[in-house]
């Protein structure tokens, strides 16, 4: 016996000499280490920490971890290069793309309650040389998925559909309570999906192109449209986020959007907005209307709070009463406006008469007050000519003569009338001589 067990041990020590004689190294298996217990505070941040490591470069890594909802609620991820991650509803996905053979995460909650939370890696893969790892086990993921899709793989007809320019494939689905595997067509390919126990309602797990993500999203057979599968609370109620139905009642003031959901999803959702004139402007608050379905099988629109991760039962009832009472003020509001408009523009019209009036009126005085004036110069022409006729008429006649000489006919004793004129001009000349009228008689 104690020389079997020498045999064996020096077996041991030869075989691990020729292996490293020989080059030939022994990998260890990937493996992920973090916290699975955090203690928490009410609204207080904490933080949770993760590493994967391996012996060769890792092309993607995808860590799937769960906590409990009822006493964090998660916020944000980080860590790693092309980082991804979405969470919510108790679970969390963190995927990147480091090359390298370690990778490090970091996720942050808010805590609801003060205790203790668990958190649990429920699953973590890794791509290596194209081979996709189950990091918990160490082994290759391949087995019963492969083998149920072989047929599909082998024809390379399966199911598929693009998100965020990438394409991804349907996969074999995990279980998920409440649902059971059923086959259904899609695409005109058969293929394995979930259905809920009670509901009509489709899960089908997908898989982009490259691995690197796999998630649930709910399958809607009229439209053939798929939207991520998410599950919550609301109240009493366990809502399901669904595809809004064709001609669902949209609530006034709401306008579709897309709420992105993780790193490359989207959900159909309703945002509010505000009518400022003919313009509409987006609610700025995190708030939105979900289409959902509850466990009853009731469809209604639900009020989801991004930021806080809450949903609520949108009341539609009471909303429409307060959107017909603001829709009473404003149509009030642009009643009184139309009207003041309306008297601005009479106000407008009556002053523009008036001016209008004002300039006839000055143009006709101006016109009269001219036609005024050229009748009056006109008669001051006419009569200038009269006057001077007058006047050339009143020098005749008028101007003052004296005659000498002897009362008697003697000729010689007569002289010519004697101009004021000429007696001015002739001044100088000659010498006037005075001639008593009284004496003349007398000598007479």
């Amino acid at each position: 016996m104690k020389s079997r067990g020498y045999l064996s041990g020096l077996a041991g020590i030869l075989l691990a000499g020729f292996l490293l004689c020989s080059g030939i190294t022994v990998l260890a298996a990937p493996s992920v280490e973090g916290d699975t217990e955090l203690t928490v505070t009410a609204d207080e941040m904490v933080a949770a920490e993760y590493t994967i490591t391996n012996d060769e470069a890792m092309e993607s890594v995808t860590l799937t971890l769960s906590y409990d909802r009822e006493l964090l609620t998660y916020v944000s991820g980080s860590g790693g290069d092309n980082f991804s991650g979405n969470g919510g509803n108790g679970s969390v996905q963190l995927s990147s793309r480091p090359d390298s053979k370690e990778v490090s995460f970091s996720v942050r909650f808010q805590g609801n309650e003060d205790g203790n939370a668990a958190v649990a890696v429920t699953a973590c893969t890794i791509v290596v040389d194209g081979t996709e790892i189950d990091v918990l086990s160490g082994e290759p993921v391949s087995s019963e998925e492969t083998e149920e899709e072989s047929g599909e793989e082998e024809d390379g007809t399966r199911a598929s559909f693009v998100i965020d320019e990438r394409t991804f494939y349907v996969r074999r689905p995990d279980d998920i309570e409440g649902f059971e595997a059923v086959h259904l067509d899609i695409q005109g390919i058969d293929s394995r999906v979930l259905k809920h126990n009670t509901l009509d309602l489709y899960v089908v797990r997908l898989r982009s192109d490259n691995g690197s993500y796999r998630d649930d999203f709910v399958y809607n057979p009229d439209t053939g449209n798929v939207i991520p599968f998410v599950q919550m609370e609301s109240g009493n109620d366990d809502v399901i986020f669904i595809e809004p139905e064709e001609g669902v009642h949209v609530p006034t003031r709401y306008t579709s959007v897309n709420l992105g959901w993780g790193p490359k999803y989207e959900i159909p959702a309703l945002k509010h907005v505000i009518i400022d004139g003919v313009d509409e402007i987006q609610d700025d608050t995190n708030r939105y209307l979900i289409y959902g379905i509850n466990q009853d099988g009731e469809k209604a629109w639900y009020s989801y709070d991004y930021d806080k991760n809450s949903l609520q039962l949108f009341d539609d009832v009471a909303y429409q009463g307060e959107q017909n009472y603001i829709l009473e003020l404003e149509e009030k509001e642009i009643g009184l406006r139309a009207e003041a408009s309306e008297q601005a523009q009479r106000y407008d019209r009556i002053m523009a008469r008036r001016l209008y009036t004002i300039l006839i009126l000055i143009i006709l005085v101006v016109v009269l007050l001219n036609v005024l004036i050229l009748m009056y110069l006109r008669m001051r022409k006419m009569e200038m000519p009269k006057e001077e006729e007058m006047e050339e008429s009143g020098d005749q006649s008028g101007s003052s003569s004296y005659v000498t000489g002897n009362l008697e006919e003697n000729e010689s004793d007569f002289q010519g009338p004697v101009h004021w004129e000429e007696e001015e001009d002739e001044e100088d000349d000659l010498e006037l001589e005075i001639i008593d009228l009284d004496d003349l008689d007398d000598e007479n």
